[in-house]
């Protein structure tokens, strides 16, 4: 009754409904372009993080002498609108051409 479940110890040929689908191994190559866009990105990055501080940083100053109530409004719902990036974004990934 199952012995389609449990091949008999002689057949030592795989079948078509056993055998796994075989494909050649994936190539992943890093050019010098793709170093170069990563450092691009990377920088632009430490300068968008450098330009937050900064704004945080003058946000509480306001705050604490709260001199500038309209400034500070205006600049939380700027850092609340920004865009955050995508995952391949965030990765360094670009799609093919």
């Amino acid at each position: 009754i199952f012995h389609h479940l449990h091949p008999t110890p002689t057949s030592h040929q795989p079948t078509p409904s056993t055998m796994a689908l075989r494909r050649p191994p994936t190539r992943i190559e890093l050019k010098a372009d793709d170093v170069e866009e990563y450092d691009k990105i990377m920088k632009d990055r430490r300068l968008i993080a450098e330009q937050q501080a900064m704004r945080e940083q003058s946000h509480h100053q306001q705050q604490n002498t709260g001199s500038d109530f309209l400034g500070s409004a205006t600049s939380s719902s700027y850092m609340s609108t920004q865009k955050k990036p995508s995952a391949a974004e965030r990765i360094g990934y670009r799609r093919p051409r």
